[in-house]
């Protein structure tokens, strides 16, 4: 049950992405009208790049070897660069790196590259929700004792990454943000895994 209820959570938040990247075109016309009578901030055609820092939570699985540590937690590093092609529709870069977790005395490390279509909703002139869905290239590596009795070595894959952020804009182009992420990787012996991201993130719009 807690698997499906887990399945179902995951499900939902990616739908959340892919509304607001679809809601975001339809607020296209709106932002344009706004705009016209100078009721909403320009975004077409500006870049953004960001520099994050989070905690990831890894998926796979732990073992039950007595004596050996598991921490599915650690901290992750990314960093996006992207284009808003309308006011609210953009495409992103991630370059991430999910950290090294404990795993049956060993560890687990996941890194990637996402490309991902981005939505922006504005709340008002300084906050904005965002929508992201897209494509994750992972390269994993797992290593572990023999004693364990759980299987070991790299990987790699294409896989899909999606996430939602608050957005905060900040004074002469700053902004910062508070998001979640999940990100779907190849483990070796394992098969498909997600890897999850709580992020903190500043960056610049140009």
């Amino acid at each position: 049950m807690t698997s499906n209820l887990r399945a179902l959570s995951h499900g939902a938040v990616a739908a959340a992405a892919l509304g607001i990247a679809f809601g975001a075109c339809a607020q296209d016309s709106q932002t344009s009208l706004a705009r016209e009578i100078g009721g909403a901030r320009q975004q077409a055609g500006k870049s953004f790049i960001d520099l994050s820092v989070g905690k990831s939570t890894y998926s796979t699985s732990c073992g039950s070897v007595a004596g050996l540590t598991c921490s599915r937690g650690t901290t992750s590093y990314s960093l996006t660069a992207g284009n808003m092609v309308t006011d609210n529709v953009g495409v992103e870069l991630s370059a991430m790196n999910l950290g090294k977790a404990d795993r049956a005395g060993g560890s687990v490390i996941a890194r990637g590259v996402n490309l991902s279509a981005v939505g922006r909703l504005p709340l008002g002139d300084h906050f904005a929700l965002e929508g992201k869905v897209g494509p994750t290239y992972g390269v994993t590596k797992v290593s572990v004792p023999a004693t364990s009795g759980l299987p070991s070595g790299r990987a790699r894959g294409l896989g899909l990454g999606y996430g939602v952020a608050l957005d905060v804009n900040f004074s002469r182009g700053l902004h910062g943000a508070i998001g979640w992420e999940q990100h779907d990787f190849k483990f070796a012996g394992q098969g498909r895994s997600q890897v999850q991201n709580v992020t903190v993130s500043l960056g610049y719009t140009f």
